[in-house]
C-alpha cells in the first residue's frame, strides 16, 4: 500500500475509531478537509453530524465504518477561566485534557491567537505558576501553555492506544518582503506559489523551533506534521477576499486546497 491518500482505505483501516483535532480555526480548516476527503472517496456513505458535550465538540460520523472525526474548539489549549478580575489565561492548567485522552487519534494545533491584543486577545490576565500579570512575553507563554501540554501528554494519555499528533506552526502572507516582493501587504494577487531558487527568503518562525524543541523533550511517542515550511511557499492557497468575512484572509487556506497536502502527510503518518 503507497502514501497516496486513498479516503476508503482510512475508513477501513480506522473503522470504530475516534479522531480528534484540538485547536483553533486553523484545526478547523484540516478537519474540514479531511472530511470532504473522506466524504468525496465514499459519497454514499450515511452521515450524521452532531454536536458533543454541550455542542463543545462537532462531530462528523460515517456511519457505515462506524468513524467519528472530531474538532475540539480550543484557542490556547490550556484554560481560559472567568473570575472576579476578570478572564484569566492559566498557563499551568488544561482541564479539557479529560474530554480528548480517550481517543484513539489526537491532532494539535495552538499559535494563531497568542499575539492577538486588543478586542481580538481573549482574556485580561494570565497566571503563570499563580503569579498574576496583566501580560507577558507572548512567546515565553506560548512556551509554557506548550510544556503544560506536553507534560499532560506524558502523565495522562496512554499512547499505546492513542497516537498522539501536532499540528505544526501554520504561516500567513501579509508581508511581501518575506517572499521577496516588498511593498506587498497581502496575499490579494498571489497567483503561484513562492518560487525562489533556494529555500524561503525568511526561514521557519520562531514558534516552529519552540514546538519542535518541547515535542523533543516529551518522553511518549508524539508526531509532529511539519506543515510549517511547505505551506510558507503557497502564498497563492488563501482565500484572500473570497471568503465569510467580508475582510482580507491570508491566515486560513482555501478547502480543497494545501490543508489537502496536511492530510495527505496526516494519512502517511497514521499509516506508518
Amino acid at each position: 500500500m503507497n502514501d497516496r491518500f486513498n479516503g476508503e482505505y482510512f475508513l477501513k483501516r480506522f473503522k470504530g475509531k475516534k479522531i480528534m483535532f484540538i485547536g483553533d480555526s486553523l484545526s478547523l480548516n484540516i478537519w474540514q478537509s479531511l472530511i470532504c476527503m473522506l466524504h468525496a472517496a465514499v459519497p454514499n456513505s450515511r452521515i450524521i453530524k452532531q454536536g458533543l458535550n454541550n455542542n463543545t465538540i462537532s462531530a462528523v460520523t460515517f456511519q457505515d465504518y462506524k468513524i467519528s472525526v472530531m474538532l475540539f474548539h480550543s484557542l490556547y489549549l490550556v484554560d481560559v477561566d472567568e473570575e472576579r478580575i476578570g478572564r484569566v489565561l492559566k498557563l499551568n492548567s488544561m482541564r479539557n485534557g479529560d474530554h480528548w485522552k480517550n481517543n484513539d487519534v489526537l491532532v494539535f494545533n495552538t499559535w494563531l491567537w497568542w499575539y492577538r491584543r486588543g478586542l481580538k486577545q481573549q482574556w485580561d490576565y494570565v497566571n503563570d505558576e499563580g503569579r498574576i500579570t496583566k501580560d507577558i512575553d507572548r512567546m515565553t507563554a506560548f512556551r509554557t501553555a506548550l510544556t503544560t501540554w506536553a507534560k499532560w501528554v506524558d502523565s495522562d494519555v496512554d499512547t499505546n492506544r492513542t497516537k498522539v499528533i501536532f499540528q505544526g506552526i501554520s504561516p500567513s502572507h501579509y508581508n511581501g518582503t518575506e517572499w521577496n516582493e516588498p511593498g506587498v501587504r497581502n496575499c490579494f494577487k498571489e497567483m503561484e506559489p513562492f518560487n525562489g531558487s533556494s529555500a524561503y527568503p525568511v526561514g521557519l518562525p520562531e514558534a516552529a523551533y519552540v514546538v519542535k524543541d518541547v515535542i523533543s523533550n516529551i518522553k511518549k511517542p508524539v508526531h509532529l506534521l511539519d506543515i510549517t515550511a511547505l505551506s510558507q511557499l503557497r502564498k497563492d492557497a488563501h482565500p484572500s477576499s473570497y471568503n465569510a468575512f467580508k475582510g482580507m484572509d491570508c491566515t486560513h487556506w482555501c478547502v480543497a486546497g494545501l490543508t489537502d497536502t496536511w492530510n495527505q502527510l496526516l494519512y502517511a503518518a497514521l499509516l506508518s
